[in-house]
């Protein structure tokens, strides 16, 4: 029932091979912790802009298994992220 757009992130790509499995990993992990995801708007948004950092994150290194992020890489992007947007 929602609608909308979830922003990407703008980083620097190196290699876009495995980004959309990345996504999907991302998106696919968010739903395994919480399937009541597709009730609420914001934490459907909240899951797809982690899978968007998981994509973002494997673009930017080489290799489709060796650029994929774990799960801490994600949460320290997000830290960055937060951190530069607060300043």
């Amino acid at each position: 029932e929602f609608r909308g757009r979830v922003a990407g992130i703008k980083v620097k790509t190196v290699d876009t091979t495995g980004d959309g499995d990345a996504f999907v990993s991302g998106f696919f992990y968010s739903i395994a912790s919480d399937r009541s995801i597709f009730q609420d708007e914001k934490r459907l948004r909240k899951a797809l802009y982690f899978a968007n950092v998981c994509g973002a994150i494997t673009v930017s290194d080489r290799g489709a298994i060796p650029a994929l992020p774990t799960k801490e890489d994600v949460l320290q992007f997000l830290i960055e992220v937060a951190a530069i947007l607060k300043n």
